[in-house]
């Protein structure tokens, strides 16, 4: 990452972002691709962080629609729109594993692309008063030779006056840490169309959209950055890393093996002749006395259920604190849990996807509107009115077999049509739904 003091004195602005908060995104990145600094050679990792992004990234998509409708504008919105959502749950999983990512469109051939950024590579410059990040700083870099160059791309939304500055400069160096001096964004190919700067007036929002995890920053909590999915469990992630590596030592310490002197085993040219697939067995003891040709054999009781049960109780403390179901992580079956345990415990777990699911809703609305806004600006589409739905699918974060019976109870107490819940059912008109429904004679 760019040092934090170079891009203020480059672009003349103040990052309010803290050591720690940095600190903090630069260990979940290094926990998420397996560089914590705990790891060593008996201490390998076990992706526990990269599953928990993956699995919580798969509740909150898992079978989620989103789509866009109303007129001839909406058809050209939801032609770009579908292209980015085939990203969907792969940025998502990046979202979730370091506490947000931006979703920056960009216009290339008359088609709006989406650039998503994760928070290791932009800085957070303002935001309003609900929390909401208003400007920020992109980062990129690409490698030529012996140069770094790096870009800068600073989006600086002013509520006041409704206008939002967009700027784009270049530098080159010899590191990836420091901007160096100032070049032409024509000196990198794929920057040679960037604008310099541009103004968009008359606009409410800035021009990219923040979808971050919605639990209380307890790192800085002045900051508008969003935090980790594992964030609360990094401590007991390292502990599982490392009480894996104790279990795998039991069992390589415990293997079977024959204690014996040298005087028992064969030579042939002056070396010890023991078979190649023998020798993990047997070992040579060095015996003080001639007389002594005691052979032992050394196979003591591996103590695997009591390291496994304590393994096991660290996935479930993980589990807790990423807000993800008993048994996701662990194996249900080592440690009982009450019927009621079980149950609380996957509605801990729909109720955190629901908020996130919302949080992606937000994020996704608001990229939508950039994308009309971009299209009025630069007269891609006719003008139209348009209309953003979303239809989740059946993961955690919808219990639909809870709804269903709920539902179902209020079309017998007589207090909605049953037609109303067949459309919801089958996903249909209630037109439609009453062709399902039998006549009573």
């Amino acid at each position: 990452m760019i040092n934090k003091a170079d891009v203020e004195k480059a672009l003349g602005i103040s990052i309010p972002i803290s050591s720690e908060m940095q600190e903090a995104i630069q260990l979940w990145s290094d926990i998420y691709t397996n560089r914590a600094h705990w790891l060593k050679e008996d201490i390998v990792s076990l992706d526990i962080a990269s599953a928990i992004s993956s699995e919580t990234a798969r509740l909150i998509t898992n079978g989620g629609k989103s789509w866009v409708s109303g007129s001839v504008r909406a058809d050209y919105l939801q032609e770009q729109y579908s292209t980015y959502m085939n990203s969907i749950r792969k940025d998502t999983e990046l979202a979730c594993a370091l506490g947000g990512i931006i979703l920056k469109p960009y216009v290339l051939n008359k088609k709006i692309k989406v650039d998503a950024v994760t928070a290791d590579r932009f800085y957070p410059v303002s935001y309003d008063s609900d929390g909401e990040l208003t400007s920020a700083v992109f980062i990129e870099q690409q490698i030529a030779g012996k140069n770094v160059y790096t870009r800068l791309e600073y989006h600086d939304f002013n509520e006041a006056a409704r206008m939002c500055t967009i700027q784009n400069r270049a530098y080159v160096s010899n590191d990836l840490v420091s901007l160096g001096r100032e070049c032409s964004l024509k000196d990198i190919y794929s920057w040679r169309d960037y604008t310099p700067s541009i103004v968009v007036r008359d606009v409410n929002k800035p021009f990219f959209s923040y979808f971050k995890m919605p639990e209380a920053n307890n790192i800085d909590r002045t900051s508008p950055v969003g935090i980790s999915c594992f964030a609360k469990a990094t401590e007991q992630i390292r502990q599982a890393d490392e009480h894996w590596a104790l279990i795998m030592w039991e069992y390589d310490g415990s293997q079977l093996a024959i204690d014996a002197p040298s005087s028992v085993f064969k030579k042939v040219n002056g070396k010890f002749a023991i078979p190649k697939r023998m020798q993990r067995l047997f070992r040579q003891t060095e015996i003080d006395s001639i007389k002594e040709t005691t052979i032992k054999e050394f196979s003591p009781t591996i103590r695997d259920t009591s390291l496994f049960n304590g393994f096991n109780q660290i996935l479930q403390r993980i589990e807790f604190n990423c807000a993800l179901a008993y048994g996701t992580l662990s194996d249900h079956q080592t440690v009982e849990k009450t019927a009621e345990e079980v149950r609380s415990g996957k509605e801990r777990s729909r109720l955190s996807m629901q908020d996130k699911q919302k949080s992606l809703e937000d994020a996704l609305k608001h990229l939508i509107w950039i994308m009309n806004e971009y299209a009025n600006y630069y007269n891609l589409a006719p003008a139209g009115t348009y209309e953003v739905n979303f239809e989740w699918g059946e993961g955690v974060a919808v219990d639909r077999e809870r709804e269903f019976l709920q539902k179902l109870q209020l079309v017998t107490a007589g207090l909605i049509k049953a037609e109303k819940l067949t459309a919801w059912y089958f996903g249909c008109s209630e037109e439609e739904a009453k062709k399902y429904i039998p006549v009573c004679r």
